[in-house]
């Protein structure tokens, strides 16, 4: 195997990995809007991979400000390190809202009762609040969490290109990954 194909190998595996152990390095990533003309970045969970649409996923609350951004602005860039392997990926792309009733549901269904309780929160996320914890769901909401599937959205990365950085004492290596609309890989090796 070639050493470009290898890398990009690595690459879907490592994001694939993530899925299934929560300390992974890429299993939190940041991802980048367009907040007012200026990047606007916060930590995400990585959902889903897909490598064969070129896509990953991660959830939030269709309440959240990044909703009207991803609306205004499809341009995004998410940003993965290894700090043990000194990997960095910026993973370029197309970020998009998944209206998809179906997925929605079976994505919910499969989320952890946890991880719901964020989407029972009453105040809606960056709305100013008099107090730490004033946002917070009422004792009761408990007795229907799936309420929260209403404020539940998926959020689609659809990757045009991967920019990997190696670091390395002897000699980082970088190169950029470009895909097609045919479901082509063009590659080019860059200087870090």
């Amino acid at each position: 195997m070639k050493k470009e194909d290898q890398i990009l190998y690595e690459i879907w595996n490592e994001l694939n990995l993530s899925l299934k152990t929560s300390n992974h390095p890429f299993h939190i990533f940041s991802v980048s809007t367009i907040k007012d003309n200026k990047p606007d970045a916060r930590n995400v969970v990585l959902r889903s991979v897909d490598k064969e649409i070129r896509t990953i996923t991660f959830h939030t609350d269709k309440r959240s400000k990044k909703i009207k951004q991803i609306n205004n602005s499809p341009d995004t860039c998410a940003l993965f390190y290894d700090q043990q392997k000194k990997i960095q990926l910026r993973i370029y792309g197309k970020i998009s809202i998944n209206d998809d009733s179906y997925k929605i549901k079976e994505r919910w269904n499969k989320s952890r009762d946890m991880s719901k309780l964020c989407y029972l929160n009453k105040i809606s996320p960056g709305d100013k609040i008099s107090s730490s914890k004033e946002y917070l769901y009422d004792k009761d909401d408990l007795n229907n969490i799936n309420t929260g599937i209403n404020n539940f959205s998926i959020i689609d990365i659809n990757i045009e290109s991967i920019d990997f950085l190696n670091l390395n004492h002897k000699g980082h290596e970088r190169i950029i990954f470009n895909f097609t609309k045919d479901n082509e890989t063009i590659f080019n090796w860059v200087a870090p």
